[in-house]
C-alpha cells in the first residue's frame, strides 16, 4: 500500500485557525454591512419622505401667497358692481401697482374672451385653468407650466373664479413665470447627492437636476424601458400618490432613491433624488475600516500561532524519529527521548519512555519462556488429535437422532410465536382503532366550533368593513366643510379689514364734525340773542360728535380684538384641516387591513369545510375497520387454542431429545474447543516467537 504524502501539524492548524477566523470574520463582515446597509436605507427613508413633504409646503405656502394675491382682485369692490367694463378698465388702471410676482393679469369672461391689464384682448377657451374654473368647477386652480409664445419662457396661471350673487362673472388668472419656482426646486440639496425635482400633472419636468430636462422632456413618453422604474414612479407622481422607491438615473445610469409627494392645491408632485453611494457610505466606511482592521489581526494571529505551535510541537518531532528507530530494523527497545518541557506534550513524552522500559522488561521474560512454550505446544496438540478422534463417532450418531427432532420443535415454536404475536397486534390494532375513532370525533366537533367562530369574525369584519367606509365618508365630507369654512373665515377676515377702516373714516368725521360744531358755537356768540338757537344746535352737534368719537374709539377696539380672535380662527382651522387629512389616511391603511382579514377569513372558512368533510368521511371508515379488527380476533383466539395443544406435545418429546443433546454438544464443544486451542497455542507460539526475536532488550 503507498503511504500519502506527510502533513505538518502545525501547518493543519495554522491553516484551520486561519479558515476557521476568513469564515468567521467574513461573516461578520457581511451580517455588520447588511445591517448598516438596511438600517441606514431605512432611516433615510423616512427621514427623506418627512423632507419631501416639508418642500411641498414650502412650495404650497409660495401658491398659496399667489393665490392671495388674485384674491385681491377677486374680492374689490368693483367686482360687485357687476359691470364687466369697470372691472377691466380697474384692473388696466392697476397695471403698473399689481405685484411683483405678477407679469400679467387676465380677466377672462364666461364666454372666452381674455381682457390683459395691457389692454389686449385674446381667446382663453382652451386654456386649462379656465376650463378647470368654468366648466369643470373648480373654484381656484394652479394649471401646469407651458411655454409662453411671447416672451418664449415657461410660465403658469393661478385663477380664481369671480361669483358675485350667485352669478359666474368670470376668471381672474395672474400669468407667474415658472423661474421662481424652480429656482426653490434648484435650490433644494440634501448631503452631495440629494436633489429636488418638480413634475407636471401631464408627466412634464418642470426642474431635474440634469440639464436640458426641464419643460423638455416628459417622464410618461419620453423613456426608454431601460427607464420604467423612473417611468413607473412618474405615473404614481401624476397620480398624486405619495411613496418612495428606486431609480436608475436616466443620464448617469447610477441607482438613486426617490421619495414623491403631491404639492397641494395643484397637479404637480415633488420628488427627491439621493445616491447609493451616499446613503450606503457609512456602511461602505465600516466595512473598509472592518476589513483593514481584519487583515491586521490575522496577520498578528497567524504569527503568534505559528510560533507557539513550533515551539509546543518540537518534542513531538523527537517522538516520532524515536518510534521510527525503534520500528526499523530491529526494534530497539532501549532507545529513550530527552525532554524538558514542562506540558502536556512532555507528559506524553515521559510516558513513551516508561512504556518503552516496560516493554523491555515484558519482552526480555517472554524471550526466556519461549522455550517452555514450544514444548508445552507440541504436547497440547498431539493429545487433543487423540481425542477428537474418540468424540467423533459419538458424535455422529447423536447428531442424526436430534436433527429430525429439533426442525419439528423450531417449526411448533415459530408458529406459537406467531400466532402470539398476531393476536397481540390485533388487539393493539383494535385499542388504536377505538381511540382514532374517539379523536376524529372530537376533532370534527372541534373544526364545526372552529367554522362557528369564524362566521362571527367574518361578520364582525364586514360590520369593521362597513363601518370604516362610513368613517372614511364622514371624515371626507368634514374635510370638504372645513376647506368651506376656512374660505369663509378668510372672507370674514377682509370684511374685517374693511370695517376697521371705515370705522377709522368715522371717526375722522366725527372729529371733523366736532370742529364745526366748535366753529357754529363761537359764529353764534359772535351774533348775539339771534345765535342762541344756533348756539343750541351747535352744542348737540358737537355731544353727538363726541359721542360718535367714543363709540368709534369702542368699535375700534372690538374690532381689533375680532381681527385677533379670527386669526386664532384661521390658524386652528389649519390645523383642523391637517389633522382631518393624517385622520382620512389613517382610515384608508385601516380599511386595507381589515379587508386583507376579510379575505383570509373566507379562505379559511373553505379550508375548514373541506376538513370536516374529510374527518366524516375518515369516521366512516373506522367504524368499518373496528368491526372488522373485532372478526379477526375472535378467529385468532380459536387458532391460538390449537397451536398450544400441539406445542404442549412437541415439548414433551423435546425435554427427552435436550438430556441428549446436551450431553453430546458438551463433549462436541469440549472437543471443538481443545482442538482450536491446540491450534491456536501452536500458532500463537510460533508468532510469539518470531516477534520476540525481533527486540533487542
Amino acid at each position: 500500500m503507498k503511504r500519502s504524502r506527510k502533513i505538518s501539524l502545525i501547518t493543519v492548524l495554522t491553516i484551520t485557525i486561519a479558515l476557521v477566523f476568513l469564515v468567521l470574520t467574513s461573516v461578520q463582515l457581511i451580517l455588520v454591512t447588511s445591517y448598516s446597509n438596511k438600517s441606514t436605507g431605512e432611516s433615510y427613508g423616512e427621514n427623506c419622505g418627512e423632507i419631501a413633504q416639508a418642500y411641498s409646503m414650502m412650495l404650497t405656502n409660495r401658491l398659496n401667497m399667489y393665490l392671495r394675491e388674485i384674491r385681491f382682485y377677486v374680492e374689490s369692490d368693483v367686482v360687485q358692481s357687476l359691470d364687466t367694463e369697470k372691472i377691466i378698465k380697474w384692473m388696466c388702471g392697476r397695471n403698473e401697482k399689481k405685484s411683483a410676482n405678477i407679469d400679467a393679469m387676465y380677466f377672462c369672461t364666461p364666454d372666452g374672451k381674455a381682457y390683459r391689464d395691457d389692454g389686449t384682448v385674446s381667446d382663453c377657451r382652451n386654456e386649462e385653468f379656465f376650463k378647470a374654473v368654468i366648466d369643470e368647477g373648480n373654484y381656484e386652480y394652479v394649471s401646469n407650466p407651458k411655454m409662453d409664445a411671447v416672451i418664449k419662457k415657461p410660465i403658469f396661471y393661478v385663477a380664481h373664479i369671480v361669483i358675485v350673487n350667485g352669478k359666474k362673472l368670470g376668471v381672474f388668472a395672474g400669468v407667474y413665470p415658472l423661474s421662481t419656482i424652480q429656482k426653490m426646486v434648484s435650490d433644494i440639496q440634501l448631503g452631495e447627492t440629494g436633489n429636488a425635482w418638480l413634475l407636471a400633472g401631464d408627466g412634464t419636468v418642470i426642474m431635474y437636476p440634469e440639464n436640458g430636462f426641464a419643460m423638455k422632456r416628459n417622464f410618461l413618453k419620453g423613456l426608454s424601458s431601460e427607464n420604467a422604474d423612473l417611468q413607473a414612479i412618474s405615473e404614481k407622481m401624476v397620480g398624486r400618490k405619495t411613496g418612495s422607491g428606486w431609480i436608475r438615473n436616466p443620464m448617469t445610469k447610477k441607482k438613486e432613491f426617490v421619495t414623491y409627494t403631491p404639492v397641494h392645491n395643484t397637479p404637480w408632485s415633488l420628488g427627491f433624488n439621493i445616491g447609493e453611494s451616499q446613503i450606503y457610505s457609512a456602511g461602505h466606511s465600516i466595512r473598509n475600516i472592518m476589513i483593514i482592521s481584519f487583515g491586521v489581526i490575522a496577520f498578528v494571529l497567524m504569527s503568534i500561532t505559528g510560533f507557539v505551535l513550533v515551539n509546543l510541537l518540537s518534542p513531538l518531532k523527537k517522538v516520532e524519529q524515536t518510534i521510527i528507530e525503534i520500528a526499523s530494523g530491529n526494534a530497539n527497545l532501549t532507545k529513550r527521548i530527552s525532554v524538558s518541557s514542562n506540558n502536556e506534550i512532555g507528559e506524553i513524552v515521559m510516558g513513551f519512555n516508561k512504556f518503552t522500559e516496560k516493554l523491555q522488561s515484558i519482552v526480555s521474560e517472554l524471550k526466556k519462556s519461549q522455550v517452555t512454550l514450544v514444548d508445552a505446544g507440541d504436547t497440547l496438540s498431539r493429545t487433543t488429535i487423540n481425542s477428537a478422534d474418540a468424540i467423533e463417532s459419538i458424535k455422529n450418531s447423536i447428531i442424526e437422532t436430534t436433527s429430525g427432532i429439533q426442525e419439528q420443535s423450531v417449526g411448533i415454536n415459530d408458529t406459537s410465536a406467531t400466532v402470539n404475536q398476531i393476536a397481540s397486534s390485533i388487539d393493539s390494532l383494535e385499542k388504536m382503532i377505538s381511540e382514532q375513532a374517539e379523536g376524529v370525533a372530537q376533532a370534527t366537533g372541534a373544526v364545526e366550533e372552529m367554522i362557528g367562530s369564524i362566521d362571527s369574525v367574518n361578520s364582525t369584519v364586514e360590520k369593521m368593513v362597513s363601518s370604516f367606509n362610513i368613517l372614511s365618508l364622514s371624515a371626507q365630507d368634514g374635510f370638504h366643510k372645513q376647506n368651506d369654512v376656512n374660505e369663509m373665515i378668510l372672507k370674514i377676515e377682509a370684511d374685517s379689514k374693511l370695517l376697521l377702516e371705515a370705522n377709522k373714516v368715522i371717526a375722522n368725521i366725527a372729529g371733523q364734525t366736532n370742529l364745526l360744531a366748535m366753529n357754529a358755537a363761537i359764529e353764534a356768540a359772535h351774533a348775539g340773542n339771534a345765535g342762541k338757537g344756533f348756539s343750541v344746535v351747535a352744542d348737540e352737534i358737537r355731544k353727538l360728535s363726541e359721542n360718535s368719537s367714543l363709540q368709534s374709539k369702542t368699535i375700534g377696539e372690538k374690532l381689533g380684538h375680532i381681527r385677533m380672535s379670527i386669526e386664532n380662527v384661521v390658524s386652528a382651522s389649519k390645523q383642523t384641516s391637517a389633522a382631518f387629512t393624517a385622520v382620512t389616511n389613517g382610515i384608508r391603511s385601516t380599511d386595507e387591513l381589515v379587508q386583507l382579514i376579510q379575505n383570509a377569513m373566507s379562505e379559511q372558512k373553505q379550508g375548514s369545510s373541506r376538513i370536516i368533510k374529510a374527518l366524516h368521511a375518515m369516521n366512516d371508515s373506522s367504524v368499518e375497520v373496528n368491526s372488522a379488527s373485532k372478526e379477526m380476533s375472535n378467529g385468532n383466539h380459536s387458532i391460538l387454542e390449537q397451536v398450544s395443544r400441539l406445542k404442549r406435545s412437541s415439548t414433551k418429546m423435546q425435554d427427552f431429545i435436550n438430556s441428549m443433546d446436551e450431553k453430546a454438544a458438551q463433549i462436541d464443544k469440549s472437543s471443538s474447543e481443545l482442538i482450536d486451542i491446540s491450534s491456536k497455542v501452536s500458532e500463537t507460539i510460533t508468532q510469539i516467537g518470531s516477534q520476540i526475536d525481533q527486540f533487542e532488550v
